[in-house]
């Protein structure tokens, strides 16, 4: 192979994005319909600052950022500040998880009004300043102006209790795949 690198996507010149939301401090939140090289780079960087999450399935390489940032069969959306992608979201329909055995114990698997929030990650520097409620909110706003009516995911007690306080615990599950934390799988009306 000569110097040259090889591309993870076909190549874009610049992510193709819908603004959801922008504030006069520098952020934009990004529904991401097609990722360039330069964002799923930053995205990859973002997702390995969870050293502490014990998840580590959450953390994106460049076969898992390219399958989960692929509108419209997932909803990634990215947040950046002045420019600099500091936060995601990826939610996925309850309906697409059919090969996951746990997500029969979803009472709304097969009903179409559900959102899985398969990843969620802040930049600790943002995270601290309770960004990721508003992150949260936004993205369930615009989820809930997509027809959707619930979303869910599995969280830890601790984090649950501080980014979904209104909702419903469905099944605690516990060493979540073989990570020795006991997770919540949850479910959270949006409207």
């Amino acid at each position: 192979m000569s110097g040259h690198t090889e591309s993870l996507f076909q190549q874009e010149e610049t992510s193709r994005v819908d603004i959801l939301a922008k504030t006069p401090d520098g952020f934009q939140l990004e529904l991401v319909r097609q990722l360039d090289d330069r964002d799923a780079r930053a995205i990859i960087n973002l997702s390995a600052l969870q050293e502490s999450d014990p998840d580590k399935h959450a953390r994106f390489n460049a076969t898992s950022v390219r399958k989960y940032f692929h509108y419209p069969k997932t909803f990634p959306v990215l947040a950046r500040h002045e420019g600099i992608p500091v936060a995601y979201i990826v939610g996925i329909t309850l309906e697409s998880l059919n090969k996951e055995s746990w997500v029969k114990c979803d009472a709304h698997w097969g009903m179409g009004d559900t959102v899985y929030i398969h990843s969620f990650f802040i930049h600790p520097k943002y995270a601290r300043q309770n960004y990721s409620r508003v992150l949260i909110r936004l993205f369930s706003n615009w989820l809930s102006g997509n027809g959707f009516h619930y979303i869910t995911g599995h969280e830890r007690e601790e984090d649950l209790l501080y980014l979904f306080p209104a909702c419903e615990k469905i099944k605690r599950f516990s060493n979540w795949q073989n990570q020795g934390v006991d997770y919540w799988y949850y479910r959270r009306k949006i409207r």
